[in-house]
């Protein structure tokens, strides 16, 4: 299964980490945002770089703006992000590449940054109204990774391309 994702500024990357350690919850690897659904790639891993390079060289880099904590009913616990139009252009031009695994963004996907999977509903609504804001107020997205799940669960980046448009 392959992801393309956008990793955190360091800073906010270990702000993070270190509130997965104190509540002692984790998402799947460490913090991150999706560019688009996991999917499965049966053409080759050169094949699948060139394709994602070249959508991403036609994309320019752009802000990322962080908003508050909430959480999905299915236990999920995210910090949102809002990157607006240039976001959405990126998303939709990353969807064609493949179907997703399983169709859990749609349309209405909300770009976030997960902090926490499968807690109850009522915990991780708990813990979306306790944690404090990151200092972070936003960051610009310059590059995107390319990622492969590891057996062990863990992801494994196999190339990064900057966004040059």
């Amino acid at each position: 299964m392959y992801g393309i994702l956008v990793w955190p500024p360091e800073e906010l990357g270990a702000f993070l980490l270190e509130l997965q350690r104190q509540h002692r919850v984790r998402g799947f690897g460490p913090p991150h945002l999706n560019l688009r659904q996991p999917f499965e790639w049966e053409h080759g891993e050169e094949s699948l770089r060139k394709a994602v390079q070249g959508i991403l060289r036609s994309h320019a880099p752009f802000r990322l703006r962080l908003g508050g904590w909430s959480s999905f009913p299915q236990g999920v616990v995210y910090l949102r992000a809002y990157g607006g139009t240039p976001f959405r252009k990126l998303h939709h031009a990353l969807e064609p590449l493949a179907p997703p695994l399983k169709e859990i963004e749609g349309p209405s996907y909300i770009p976030h940054l997960t902090l926490a999977l499968g807690l109850s509903p009522e915990a991780a609504a708990d813990l979306a109204r306790s944690l404090p804001l990151p200092q972070c107020k936003s960051f610009v997205l310059r590059e995107a990774a390319l990622v492969q799940d590891a057996a062990d669960g863990s992801l494994v980046e196999v190339a990064r391309f900057p966004f040059s448009g």
